[in-house]
């Protein structure tokens, strides 16, 4: 008995540092901020957070309509400065109808002016003016798509 219990703790103890590992890449908060007829814009707010003067989030761009089964979606991370308004984009992902990524690539593009307005000047609201989407939040694209994509 002793043993089962000292293996139970063990497996416990390996579990909680693996969830405590895990945990703040999975914490999301997606809201919509834009829509056109065919794209829903989204936007990380959990990851709104400035390092070092940069605020770096993701942005998600889902099909405005579909099937629930159809998880396709594609996510790019910006980034942008606050002190002097500039922004740029970094990696952009994309995934496929089952949710399984099927692209990667990095941009590294320079930084440059974020331009009022648009989706870029929307997330540098979110990033340095603190503003929100007043939108319903979901914890992943998943539960997004599945909540009718905002419609």
């Amino acid at each position: 008995m002793i043993k089962a219990i000292n293996i139970t703790a063990a497996v416990s103890a390996v579990g909680l540092g693996l969830f405590g590992v895990a945990s703040p890449a999975a914490a999301e908060s997606w809201a919509a901020f834009s829509r056109s007829d065919a794209v829903v814009y989204l936007v990380d707010i959990d990851a709104l957070t400035p390092v070092d003067g940069v605020v770096a989030t993701k942005m998600a761009r889902v099909h405005a309509r579909g099937e629930a089964m159809d998880l396709s979606h594609e996510t790019e991370e910006v980034m942008v400065r606050c002190s002097d308004g500039q922004s740029r984009s970094g990696a952009t992902v994309t995934y496929g109808k089952d949710g399984a990524e099927t692209d990667r690539y990095s941009e590294d593009t320079p930084w440059e002016a974020t331009p009022a307005g648009g989706i870029y000047g929307a997330i540098k609201s979110f990033a340095c003016e603190e503003m929100r989407p007043q939108a319903a939040r979901f914890p992943t694209i998943a539960a997004f798509i599945a909540a009718g994509r905002g419609q």
